[in-house]
Parts: C-alpha cells; structure tokens; sequence
C-alpha cells in the first residue's frame, strides 16, 4: 500500500510534469516569433536600390532590398536578354553583428568592381523558389544610346508571392516596378 506521504509527491511530480509541459509550447512559440524575420519591401526602414548598368555598361536589372535591423538584403534580378524579362530572387542572411557600412559595401560588390575587400559574407542564402516570382506586364518607353549599343527602354511590372522559410523568415508578398534595358543595336 502506498503511503500518504508517497502519494502527496507523486502527485506533485505530476503537477509540475503538466505545468512543464504547458510552459513549454509557449516558450517556443514565443523564441520563434522573436527569431522570424518579417521582410516587408514596403517598411519604413527599407532601402531600394535598383542598378542596370556597371563599368562594362549596361546590364540585367538588380533591385536590392535592405532590410534595416534585420541584417537581410533581398536581392531581385531582372534578366535583359530577352523580352520576356526572366526574374529570380534571393533573400541573404547577415550575422546580427553586421553594420548597415558593412551591409553597403557588401552591395557594392555585388554590382561594381569589388572595390571592398573587407565585406562581410552572408550566414545563409535562400533562393526564392521560381514559382513565387513573375512578370505581370512590361511596357516600351523609348530606345537610347549607350556607350556599348542601343537598347530599348522598358518599364517592367513584378509580383513576388509571399514566401516563408520555416523559422527563418517570411517575406510579404509584393509588387514593384522597375525599368529594364533590352539590347537592340
């Protein structure tokens, strides 16, 4: 027979298995919603830069999305070699150390003449998946000379689905427009 003494801490080890038990879900839950990354293009704290031309004159279109505080750049690229203007997009990770001058001159290298030797590297990469990104229109404006050919100017329309990398981030759907150079001449 089991004492009263024994079946008063059996019943307290009980107690604190369920209290446990009930803390713990909320304790996760709670480190993940801290831990996700929410990339809205449309934050204040969002820098765009869009670039189309480098050293060796013109090229696809690049638009860089930087999320201040979050060390997270998205980049969206927009091929120019034909006119149905294919898209990828990449979200890159930087350690919580990264400054946003560190951050700038990562950017730089990505486009320019790797002028920064010293740039931090991103601690993960995710490709967006080819299905989230298109083209929902693309408009002629004028065609213009460049130091390496003609080409034609266009105003381009696109649509990224909202995406989610478990645990990692969510990035809100949008849609941007921008201008893309298509080589004629």
């Amino acid at each position: 027979m089991i004492s009263l003494n024994k079946l008063f801490q059996l019943f307290q080890l009980f107690r604190y298995a369920i209290l446990l038990g009930m803390l713990m879900p909320c304790v996760s839950a709670e480190e993940k919603s801290v831990s996700i990354k929410v990339l809205d293009t449309a934050g204040k704290l969002v820098e765009k830069r869009e670039v189309r031309d480098s050293m060796m004159g013109v090229r696809n279109t690049l638009i860089f999305y930087t999320f201040k505080g979050q060390q997270s750049v998205l980049l969206v690229s927009i091929d120019n070699k034909t006119k149905t203007f294919p898209i990828t997009a990449t979200v890159y990770n930087f350690s919580a150390d990264v400054t946003a001058e560190g951050l700038k001159k990562w950017l730089n290298n990505q486009h320019s003449d790797g002028l920064f030797p010293d740039v931090p590297k991103p601690v993960a990469t995710y490709k967006i998946p080819a299905a989230s990104c298109s083209i929902k229109s693309h408009q002629l404006i004028d065609r213009s000379k460049h130091r390496n050919g003609e080409y034609d100017n266009y105003t381009v329309k696109f649509h990224i689905s909202e995406v989610t990398e478990k645990g990692v981030f969510k990035l809100i759907a949008f849609t941007g427009e921008t201008k893309v150079l298509l080589k004629v001449k």
